[in-house]
Parts: C-alpha cells; structure tokens; sequence
C-alpha cells in the first residue's frame, strides 16, 4: 500500500461514513437513538459513543503530531506502508469483516444511553470523524511508518500511524454497521409490534 493513496481512500470511507450518520441517524428520535434490541447489547447511541470515547484519544495523539510539522512542508513525499504486529493485531481485532467480539476496555465503554444527550454524541461524532477526515490532508507529510501513536494500552505500547489510521477507520465501519444492524432490529420490531 503506497500512503498517498491510502490516505485519500481512508478519506473517501470516512466521507462514506459522515453521510451514514447524517442520512440514517441524525433524524431519528432520541428514543430510538436509545433503542436497545437487547439488554446486553448496545443501542445506536452507545456505538456512537463508543467511537467518541475511544476515537478522540487516538485523534489527539494524531493532531499533536500534525501540530509538531508547523509550516514548513511544501510536497507530500510517498512512501509504501509496512504493518508491524502491533498494527496487525489491532486492525485484526476491529475489521468490520472479522466475526472476532473484543469486549471494549472500561475507559472507551458508553455508559448506558439513557444517561447519554443525543444531540450531544451526534455532534461530536460528526466532529470527530470530519477532523480525522481533515487531519488526512496534513499527516500525509509525516513518515507513517516511523511515527507512532500510543494506543489506549498505555505509551509502552505504539502504533505505527499508518496503522492507527487504518485501525481508527476500520473501527468506525465496524460500528457504525453494529448501528445499522441494530438501526434495521428496532425496524423489524415495530413492524411485528404493529401487528399484533
């Protein structure tokens, strides 16, 4: 994988994923933002939440190192991407493809949606994933094999940046079709509740 190009198809899927939000999400109600096709699963709201929690560490480690490049540069050099096991390991566990269930570690779990303010997570959503989108324009002048993000595992443990911005799309996409599915349930719900 060259990094120009992944960048601008990380950004193509992160528009992708904006519109998503926008057209199937931002017009439902607050109750079914909250609906939960089971006790122990999550509503659309919690998937939401859950990206913000866990997106907005990695977003700002990533923004601190774009922060870091001032003005200097002026052409975007290329380079082929390389996987360590980190970035391996990590892309595996949140590919929207793979059937593998990661409980999310305590600090990026959502806490119930009833105590959560829809409009609020929506907004921030959108904010975080439109920043990540634009955060794409400037890392492409950084080496996204030699610069590394800590993960939420503590600052022993890096991510290469190509990795984190695959692993951070890849694991929006997840979610985001864990609230269509959910999304499609509360669908089916109502229409076998209306019938009865």
């Amino acid at each position: 994988m060259q990094k120009l190009t992944t960048a601008h198809d990380l950004q193509t899927r992160l528009s992708a994923v904006l519109k998503t939000a926008k057209t199937e999400f931002a017009t439902l109600s607050d109750a079914q933002l909250r609906w939960k096709p089971a006790p122990d699963r999550w509503s659309i709201l919690e998937c939401l939440q859950h990206l913000n929690l866990a997106e907005r560490f990695y977003i700002r480690n990533i923004q601190h190192k774009v922060d870091q490049l001032g003005f200097l540069q002026a052409n975007a050099t290329d380079q082929v991407l390389e996987s360590d096991w980190v970035g391996k390991a990590m892309l595996y566990a949140v590919d929207p493809q793979v059937k593998l269930k990661v409980p999310a570690p305590g600090m990026v779990r959502p806490r119930p949606a009833a105590d959560l303010n829809p409009a609020e997570v929506m907004s921030q959503f959108i904010d975080l994933q439109t920043l990540l989108h634009s955060l794409l324009n400037k890392a492409v002048y950084l080496d996204w094999n030699k610069d590394k993000v800590m993960t939420l595992f503590g600052n022993w443990l890096k991510i290469r940046l190509g990795d984190a911005f695959l692993m951070l799309v890849a694991h929006t996409e997840r979610h985001i079709k864990q609230a269509m599915r959910v999304k499609a349930e509360m669908a089916t719900f109502a229409i076998t509740t209306n019938n009865l």
